[in-house]
């Protein structure tokens, strides 16, 4: 394994070579500074992956301080530089560390300090000062994750001792004793987690001990803020095996850790919770459905990564679909949509996404039964479709995973009908029918009939839209006489 940098890698690490050579030459006050690249960066070079993020470290200065200097010594050679964004870090318990991020030869890079944190118990959030490339090391959540390159010596650095072994192996260690490292910042117990589903890697049975502990899984809910929990969740999501992800949380009995319902005394809660063990159920079947021969085939058209991640999140909050909480305002709403909004701190378009797919599963299925027994119309399954939106595919699937969890023995044939159901919508013409608009408007039915726009005229354009449906090659003309046929004498 070695680190092999592509041409503009390379200009940066001259650039920065030659900028701590050139300090030393010109300011003997300083002292000798030593630049290393750190991090994901190192581990993903190691991996032969691609990484476009580089995280300078630098000793004895800040990481804005060195990022002035490189400006500084770009423009003294007539090269182009860019502003500097300062970030300053926890100003109340940092001592002032700022790190500083800008753009080199259209590389973004960060500019940091190597540091030591120290922690008390009540919180996460340490007091850093400046520290040592083995201090720095053992601050990070993983080994893997603790490399360093040498600008210099172009070679990297393991200041662990296991880093190089780990990545070898496909292992995940915390630098310190797992206990400690989850005691000072819980969060990386779910940056364990995503870093082995993203990676495939095998937990160490030590780190998986610790994070089974109660104290650790009470340090998440007292320590962590929802907002932190949810981008973790949704970079699990977002990563490429994020069944493991779901199988780890559960695994390790953190399910309920995560996806939390609020504690307040103001709220009514209806509903019975159901097994949250089918979360991990119905992304199982996610998983093997989106990989179904049946399902990779045309008509069905391969969902993107956006529509994955909401199917797999729809997963993890199936177990609350038949709760709902009232809040103190007397409004009711869906305990999905709670534990979204205030559980994890996820989008609107989460919830949105989430509420669809949960909502969907009623009239899929009515769809389906009416395909089976081959009842089932163009005007059926377009207002379907309809009903549900731009998400239908995914809400197909979420469906399809669904009755196949509740019903492993016809699994093959719930795939089936499922898949014919995608078919039928294509061979219908339905797969944009969302997107459709009344043929004839609002205005113009207004006209044809003599009366004024009002409601009655959004119930003749939902009627123009069934008449559409089923007279799908149907002039503007011919559907002006319907409506003047069928509204006119009213």
């Amino acid at each position: 394994m070695r680190v092999v940098l592509d041409e503009t890698e390379d200009k940066v690490c001259d650039l920065l070579d030659r900028v701590t050579r050139h300090l030393s030459e010109t300011r003997p006050d300083l002292p000798r500074l030593t630049l290393r690249i750190a991090g994901g960066w190192v581990r993903d070079k190691l991996l032969g992956k691609e990484c476009h993020d580089l995280d300078i470290a630098v000793n004895h200065m800040t990481g804005y301080q060195l990022a002035t200097h490189v400006n500084d010594f770009l423009k003294a050679q007539g090269l182009d530089t860019r502003s500097i964004a300062k970030i300053q870090l926890n100003p109340e318990r940092s001592k002032h560390l700022e790190t500083a991020t800008t753009v080199i030869f259209g590389l973004s890079i960060d500019f940091v300090n190597l540091r030591s944190e120290t922690y008390n118990a009540n919180s996460r959030i340490p007091i850093v000062e400046f520290g040592t490339p083995y201090e720095d090391a053992l601050r990070r959540d993983t080994t893997i994750n603790a490399l360093f390159y040498n600008i210099h010596s172009r070679k990297v650095e393991d200041f662990t001792g296991k880093g190089l072994e780990d990545l070898r192996r496909g292992l995940i260690r915390t630098p310190m004793a797992p206990y400690e490292t989850f005691r000072d910042d819980p969060l990386r117990v779910l940056r364990v987690i995503r870093f082995a589903s993203r990676f495939n890697f095998a937990i160490v049975k030590e780190v998986i001990n610790a994070i089974k502990r109660p104290e650790i899984k009470a340090d998440l809910a007292a320590k962590i803020s929802r907002e932190r929990v949810g981008v973790e969740v949704d970079k699990m999501l977002c990563g490429p095996n994020p069944l493991l992800s779901i199988q780890l949380i559960h695994d390790y009995g953190l399910f309920c850790d995560i996806f939390v319902l609020p504690d307040n005394p103001d709220f009514k809660f209806t509903g019975k919770l159901k097994d949250p063990a089918l979360s991990l159920l119905l992304a199982r079947q996610v998983h093997s459905i989106l990989s179904d021969p049946l399902f990779s085939q045309e008509p069905v058209q391969a969902l993107d990564s956006g529509e994955v991640r909401g199917i797999y999140l729809a997963c993890c909050l199936y177990p609350f679909i038949d709760m709902t909480v009232e809040e103190k305002n007397k409004k009711v709403v869906s305990a999905a949509k709670m534990i979204l909004r205030d559980g994890v701190k996820l989008t609107n378009a989460d919830i949105d996404t989430v509420s669809t797919l949960h909502g969907s599963l009623g009239a899929i299925d009515e769809a389906l039964i009416g395909l089976r027994s081959g009842e089932l119309s163009r005007v059926d399954l377009g207002l379907s479709i309809r009903s549900i939106g731009k998400k239908w595919r995914s809400a197909v699937l979420f469906s399809c995973a669904v009755q196949a969890a509740l019903d492993k023995q016809g699994r093959d044939s719930i795939v089936q009908r499922h898949r014919c159901l995608f078919e039928k919508t294509y061979e219908w013409g339905l797969a944009e029918v969302y997107k459709m608009k009344p043929i004839v408007d609002g205005k113009v039915a207004a006209q044809l009939l003599g009366i004024k726009p009002g409601p009655v005229i959004r119930k003749i354009l939902d009627d123009v839209i069934v008449w559409q449906l089923g007279n799908p090659t149907g002039t503007a003309e011919e559907c002006k006489r319907y409506v003047v046929e069928k509204f006119g004498s009213k």
